[in-house]
């Protein structure tokens, strides 16, 4: 009978750290973008009222990765993650399972260290702020990634709820960043030169008018269809537009859809952040201008962390196995 392996989020939380993880989610992103992935676009149901999704990705050299997630924003009054997922890990070769694992943790880990890729490529040379609009449970790990490629002193925090403003700021202090909370998200991006937003907005919360330069933006919320974290601004004034796939975006948010259908954007300017990994096309034209990378996520990325997460714990012996 298969052996698979149980890993938890403390445990991933260990194997998974931004030196080891980032570059690796960029050979998944490049793998993508050039085609040698098996990646079906995610299946989507709303249950109850809230978004479920199953996702699927063989990435070689990785795996197999199947993960079932839901988003549930009531959970924030119930004291629990709005965000959870079971991700599974299986030989491509023997089709046998290897791994169960939180995908809820493994979800936040891989977004931050795609955030971070984009960063690598896109944030501009010049030093200044983080902001972060939104400081729920994906800010931590978007801090975490961003800032171990780009390096700052500073972050200045917007959030709707003063207790999770207050509780990132006590998590970033601790870390040894001077936190600066705001009165609203165009306070935070003011002056800053990287600018995140982690919310469950589904009207804009970062508009273009606000952006100083230079200044890349990461969006990672506004993963519905008519949901939109960006205003028209915020996409028009942008010298590059980066996504993690030009399908999924079309398909699944309002950031980069809605832009397309006005005419205020063209999908041929419209870049992968795997063909900017891999020199293809560029992620920054000009040390001077506005970057956006917009992300909905994709299956290659849990994949991708799954596996390396699975080869860490054998080399460590983290984890217990069952027998199925």
């Amino acid at each position: 009978m298969p052996r698979v392996l149980l890993l938890s989020g403390r445990e991933l939380e260990e194997l998974l750290s931004p030196a080891i993880l980032i570059d690796e989610v960029e050979r998944a992103f490049v793998a993508f973008s050039e085609g040698r992935t098996v990646t079906p676009p995610r299946t989507v149901m709303w249950v109850e009222g809230n978004w479920w999704g199953v996702m699927q990705s063989y990435v070689p050299g990785y795996g197999v990765g199947v993960k079932v997630v839901n988003v549930i924003p009531a959970n924030l009054e119930r004291g629990l993650p709005t965000i959870q997922a079971i991700v599974n890990l299986f030989d491509p070769t023997t089709g046998s399972p290897l791994a169960v694992m939180d995908g809820g943790v493994l979800t936040a880990l891989r977004t931050g260290a795609a955030s971070a890729v984009s960063a690598k490529y896109m944030a501009p040379r010049e030093r200044g702020p983080i902001a972060i609009v939104g400081t729920g449970y994906q800010a931590r790990y978007q801090l975490r990634f961003v800032s171990y490629v780009y390096r700052t002193d500073e972050v200045r925090i917007y959030d709707i709820r003063e207790a999770a403003a207050e509780s990132f700021k006590e998590y970033a202090e601790s870390l040894g960043f001077r936190v600066v909370k705001c009165r609203s998200a165009a306070e935070a991006v003011e002056g800053a030169r990287v600018v995140i937003e982690a919310t469950t907005t589904r009207t804009p919360v970062i508009e273009g008018r606000y952006l100083s330069r230079p200044t890349h933006v990461i969006s990672i919320g506004a993963h519905m269809r008519d949901a939109r974290a960006l205003d028209d601004d915020a996409i028009s004034l942008a010298e590059t537009v980066v996504v993690d796939s030009r399908e999924a975006v079309m398909l699944e948010t309002g950031d980069i859809r809605i832009p397309v259908e006005r005419g205020i954007l063209t999908l041929d300017r419209v870049s992968e952040l795997g063909e900017v990994a891999s020199g293809r096309r560029r992620g920054r034209l000009t040390d001077e201008g506005i970057t956006v990378f917009k992300s909905v996520g994709l299956a290659i990325q849990d994949a991708a962390a799954a596996a390396v997460a699975y080869r860490e714990a054998l080399r460590r012996g983290v984890g217990r196995y069952v027998d199925l």
